[in-house]
């Protein structure tokens, strides 16, 4: 009856055997693929290396702001006051021409004459809102001067700013901007103008506090537009940032979730080899087919459900007994896998392994048993790529003969090469050791059947004869093997 444990089958799932036999590896979250990367800390680096590196740049932008339009507007009031001192010296050349001419000789005017032009100077500072007016010679030997702050300056006081002024103005057209603090804080603006008589300097004092309140006034309303401007563009770019990491964060999390759920179709060597340079190369690794024996007929007759079941509980067998002994499944093919080990004690790792599953499925009681084949030596991993669709495997005489050996397995046996010593702790004793012909390959192999026994205590082999059978033909019934110097019981051959 074929289906007679159909129902065991779909009452004990892979799962609930691997929770039971393996709780650490039930445990045990899915690997991360490597080369699976944290998100780019992109708003970090803004708030750590930009943003600081930003406000930096801005404070030096504002402060240069600041310190420009405060040059700007002193040169502004300087160049309007020089075009003022023009217009000056054409009406004292009008009104008074000889004060000017004598003033321009270094000489000081006549008393009429320096009353008269005394007067338009007084005209011209309360027109323009001076503290101080005053025409000098060049050499600073004469001047004549007029406004509410000139009489508060004491005579040496005046004599040495005449003389400041002069030797500032040497040169013709030059001019003089100068922020002074006595006797009232102010703003000191001299020129040489043409004349009749020849050049003359004309100084005017003007106070600088409305002046520079007004100018405050202009700067911060600049500054304040230009800085409420840049904060909103910091605003737009952290907002942009933050946004930006939210969706780096949200692909990353993506791929690294499809990563992983890809990961679950591929064994360790076919993700290192994804992330890798394709390039094929040799190793030396055991190589472990499973296969459900006459698992064709058992699927003719089965239901869907009760056919996936018990590919699904042995397949869940085989994945977590080849992980428990370090070992790589490389494949599910159909109702088989196949696995390698790697490592100087991968043969013992493999045999645990093989044991292992026929352990559990007989523990099971599944509606098939399964076949293993067990085979060591050198293999070839190779990247396969057609078109756009592209995998990762394992080639080459090894994989070949491992598959045939695997072949011609009966359910709870495991055929390896004789070259394959099983460690003592398996429990396996040998059904026989023969010479097998296998399709495709012209040199016959060695290998013997091994099945589990029971009644041994772990970690212990049962006595053995020390006669070694004849190669190429079975043992018979209760016969002894000594296999490279470790002796392992045979039973006669199921048939």
């Amino acid at each position: 009856m074929p289906n007679a444990h159909a129902s065991d089958v779909a009452a004990g799932p892979a799962t609930d055997l691997i929770e039971t036999d393996f709780p650490s590896l039930a445990r045990r979250p899915a690997p991360r693929p490597t080369g699976a990367a944290n998100p780019y800390p992109l708003l970090r680096h803004f708030l750590v290396v930009v943003l600081p590196v930003l406000a930096l740049a801005l404070t030096g932008l504002l402060i240069a702001s600041v310190h420009a339009l405060s040059t700007i507007a002193e040169r502004v009031y300087e160049a309007d006051a020089a075009g003022r001192h023009v217009s000056m010296a054409a009406i004292v050349g009008t009104a008074a021409p000889d004060a000017l001419e004598a003033i321009a000789g270094g000489r000081f005017p006549e008393p009429a004459d320096a009353a008269r032009t005394q007067a338009l100077l007084a005209e011209k500072a309360e027109m323009f809102s001076l503290t101080c007016v005053a025409l000098i010679a060049p050499a600073g030997t004469a001047y004549v001067n007029e406004g509410p702050a000139c009489p508060a300056l004491g005579r040496e006081r005046r004599k040495d700013i005449v003389a400041y002024i002069a030797d500032q103005l040497s040169t013709h057209d030059a001019r003089l901007f100068k922020a002074i603090e006595q006797p009232i804080p102010a703003w000191l603006v001299a020129s040489v103008v043409p004349g009749a008589g020849g050049p003359v300097v004309i100084a005017t004092l003007q106070a600088s506090t409305p002046l520079d309140e007004v100018i405050g006034a202009s700067i911060m309303s600049w500054i304040g537009g230009l800085g409420l401007a840049l904060v909103v563009a910091v605003g737009i770019a952290l907002f942009l940032v933050a946004q930006t990491q939210n969706e780096i964060d949200r692909r990353s999390e993506t791929l690294s979730s499809a990563r992983d759920r890809i990961a679950r179709f591929v064994s360790r060597h076919v993700r290192t080899s994804a992330l890798g340079p394709e390039r094929a190369r040799r190793s030396d690794c055991t190589v472990l087919f499973m296969d459900i024996r006459d698992f064709s007929s058992f699927a003719e007759t089965a239901s869907p459900d009760a056919t996936a079941a018990l590919v699904t509980t042995i397949a869940g067998i085989g994945f977590a007994a080849v992980e428990a002994h370090g070992g790589d499944v490389d494949r599910l093919i159909g109702d088989g896998l196949i696995a390698r080990f790697d490592g100087p004690d991968r043969i013992d790792r493999a045999f645990d392994a093989a044991a292992e599953i026929l352990r559990r499925t007989a523990a099971a009681r599944t509606a098939r048993g399964v076949g293993i084949g067990l085979m060591d030596g050198e293999v070839v991993e190779a990247t396969i790529a057609v078109g756009d669709r592209a995998d990762a495997t394992i080639l080459g005489r090894t994989v070949n003969v491992c598959a045939r050996l695997c072949g011609t397995a009966r359910a709870g046996e495991i055929v390896a090469s004789v070259a394959l010593v099983p460690p003592s702790t398996c429990r396996l004793v040998d059904a026989g050791t023969e010479t097998l012909t296998l399709k495709g390959h012209r040199d016959p192999v060695s290998a013997h059947r091994l099945r589990l026994t029971f009644g041994a205590p772990a970690g212990r082999m049962p006595a053995a004869a020390h006669e070694a059978p004849s190669r190429g033909r079975p043992l018979g019934a209760g016969a002894g093997v000594a296999i490279r110097g470790r002796a392992v019981e045979t039973l006669p051959r199921e048939v």
